[in-house]
């Protein structure tokens, strides 16, 4: 059972948890996808009746599972060490060195420094959206992704807790269990889809002539796969929606933790809002962004907490104050900053 996550130790508890669960959820899942698909397979080219289809499902069952489970396993190869690849290749973003972005490239090399922590490569996005990521399975290939139109928008205090933020999301854990929930999801939604082209391809004419000679119940089955199909992607997109929403009250807790400067958290939050939306990235990546704004319906599945809430919980536990103003801008310093070279303002606690 999940524990209630109180602190950032319980935090990171709770995401390697989700993460084995997710992990050993998946076969299971899986096995329940292809059993449906046999049935519609079955419904097309037979005329088994209803119970004899299922019967003749479930004994192909284990014939099928290992390649079914292969199959995965070879998805699940690819996109552990691919996946910054498809992220990058998705979002466009370019790696940068500290000659091209020295600003940036000091402040989150600072700051991991500061915490120990091996620093990420860092990318940028040419557009003129609000945004950053971070994204990585490992030390190795830990990455922080940021738009041009942040790194514009945003003085150098406001950056940094951003940068800050983003690191959060890596010492908590958290960018490997949306990686992880990115993967599971989207190999239900490529063997739904594939499914569904495939059956509305076939003939259908064989199966209504099997109806019309009694020879079985072609297209109860097929719509009892098609069923189970949409039921297994809905469970592992529903699984997605669930990746608790504490995780970015947890990164802004970080970035003040990191920082020292809650105010500037609350200024960058600020500009954010109104300008974060990313339109040419999969929803799956907007997911991981730091803002990720949903309306109307779709308000009902977000990820991310409404900026106004993050930013009272900013005032209440972080001791910030709204309607501060942006300080000139500042050249990016070359060593790392003493950790009380700024007075605490109470950050959230951790434990």
């Amino acid at each position: 059972m999940l524990m209630k996550a109180t602190g950032l130790r319980t935090h990171i508890w709770n995401n390697n948890l989700r993460s084995v669960l997710l992990l050993g959820f998946f076969p299971v899942l899986l096995l329940i996808l292809f059993y449906g698909i046999m049935l519609g397979f079955l419904g097309m080219s037979s005329d088994a009746t209803l119970d004899s289809g299922f019967r003749q499902a479930a004994e192909m069952l284990p014939s099928a599972a290992p390649y079914a489970l292969g199959g995965a396993g070879a998805w699940f190869g690819i996109a552990f060490f691919g996946h910054n690849a498809m992220i990058n290749a998705a979002t466009k973003a370019k790696p940068v060195t500290i000659s091209q972005e020295p600003r940036a490239y000091r402040m989150l090399e600072n700051l991991s420094i500061s915490r120990g922590m091996t620093t990420p490569r860092l990318m940028v996005m040419d557009t003129t959206a609000m945004n950053a990521f971070a994204s990585g399975i490992r030390d190795s290939n830990y990455q922080v992704t940021l738009t041009r139109g942040l790194m514009e928008a945003l003085d150098d205090e406001e950056l940094e807790a951003v940068i800050a933020h983003e690191l959060s999301h890596i010492r908590n854990k958290d960018v490997r269990m949306l990686i992880i929930a990115v993967i599971f999801v989207g190999i239900f939604a490529f063997v739904g889809e594939t499914l569904f082209r495939g059956m509305f391809h076939v003939n259908l004419g064989r199966t209504s002539k099997n109806h019309r000679s009694g020879g079985g119940s072609a297209g109860v089955l097929i719509l009892v796969a098609f069923a189970i199909v949409a039921l297994t992607y809905v469970v592992a997109l529903m699984i997605r929606f669930t990746m608790s929403r504490q995780r970015e009250y947890m990164a802004d807790a970080g970035a003040v933790e990191l920082t020292k400067n809650p105010d500037a958290m609350i200024r960058a939050l600020q500009k954010i809002s109104g300008n974060a939306v990313m339109s040419s990235v999969p929803d799956e990546v907007r997911e991981m962004a730091i803002y990720n704004p949903r309306t109307g319906l779709a308000g009902l599945f977000t990820t991310h907490p409404p900026i106004e809430k993050r930013i009272d919980a900013l005032v209440q536990y972080g001791g910030g104050r709204v309607g501060t103003t942006s300080r000139p801008a500042r050249r990016a310093p070359d060593t790392v900053p003493s950790p009380s070279s700024k007075p605490n303002r109470n950050p959230w606690r951790r434990g």
